[in-house]
């Protein structure tokens, strides 16, 4: 009596087999192998309408994503220079308010490469406006940064940048940045990086002084992908020196319109300390844009 004691403790004690998964759910999984986003989403609604299948689903997730893994792995190491790119390009109207209240012309593009060790990325964006033979309004930016991976989450970067803005006091402004860089958040729907350090400016402002100084750079990137269609992204250096101290900050709303279309309505804070007189501190540029993302 006491052995068959023993052994229904112990049947009862002995963790339950986890449900396999129904077919037609594993059939959602897979379609879904190929957006991390769209994968999360879809596993946690299969957990809670399969509560028996969770551990099952959990494993084939992860499976999933480790296929991905070996399968990124794999093209990263054997593709050359000019393989691995990918970006977008943007085109649409902007108003502005500050330094000048024009409205006018965006253009802008993004590109990205990604290698084992290394993030390589470039972007560039002209506002241009001309009325009555006059240019109200003209803004270039062009820059690259470099983030090599330490480890998963920590990087050391490279940052360079060029900007052209005479309404906003400068004729020419060239920074170079190095410095540590850390992914707060790493979600497949919420990604966010923090990264600082010295950084040199050589600035030529259109009152005739030039400008070369050493200062201190911080800048951080979050996305939000509120669902499959639509999300929100930040972007934000600020630099501080002993002569001016300048802020860029871009919010953007993204909502997919289909393929690789998407319409973008963004707003851009650029602040400046110490302009030349008779310019004022901030200008506010707002862009309703379309983006053709390759």
């Amino acid at each position: 009596m006491r052995s068959i004691c023993s052994a229904l403790v112990a049947l009862l004690a002995s963790p339950s087999l986890a449900a396999p998964i129904p077919p037609a759910v594993a059939a959602m999984i897979d379609a879904a192998k190929a957006d991390p986003a769209k994968l999360a989403v879809i596993a946690d609604v299969a957990k809670t309408t399969n509560p028996d299948s969770a551990s099952e689903i959990d494993a084939r997730v992860a499976a999933i994503n480790a296929d991905a893994a070996k399968t990124k792995e794999e093209a990263l190491a054997s593709q050359s220079f000019l393989q691995g790119w990918s970006g977008s390009g943007e085109a649409g109207a902007f108003a502005s308010s500050g330094n000048t209240n024009t409205r006018g012309v965006a253009i802008g593009i993004n590109l990205s490469k990604e290698t084992r060790l290394w993030k390589h990325s470039l972007r560039g964006f002209a506002d241009f406006q001309r009325q009555d033979g006059i240019t109200t309004r003209e803004r270039y930016l062009a820059g690259y940064q470099g983030n090599y991976n330490i480890t998963p989450r920590l990087f050391a970067l490279l940052a360079l940048s060029y900007e052209k803005d005479r309404f906003s006091g400068f004729n020419s402004r060239f920074s170079q940045s190095v410095g540590l860089g850390y992914k707060l958040l790493d979600g497949p729907n919420v990604f966010a990086t923090i990264d600082g350090g010295p950084a040199l400016r050589q600035t030529k402002f259109t009152d005739g002084r030039s400008d070369n100084t050493f200062a201190a750079r911080v800048a951080g990137d979050f996305r939000w992908q509120v669902n499959e269609n639509l999300s929100l992204t930040e972007s934000a250096s600020y630099f501080y020196d002993n002569s001016n101290n300048s802020l860029q900050s871009l919010t953007s709303l993204n909502a997919k319109i289909s393929g690789a279309l998407t319409a973008r309505l963004s707003y851009q804070l650029n602040t400046e300390s110490n302009p030349p007189a008779g310019r004022r501190t901030s200008d506010k540029v707002s862009r309703v844009t379309i983006v053709y993302s390759f």
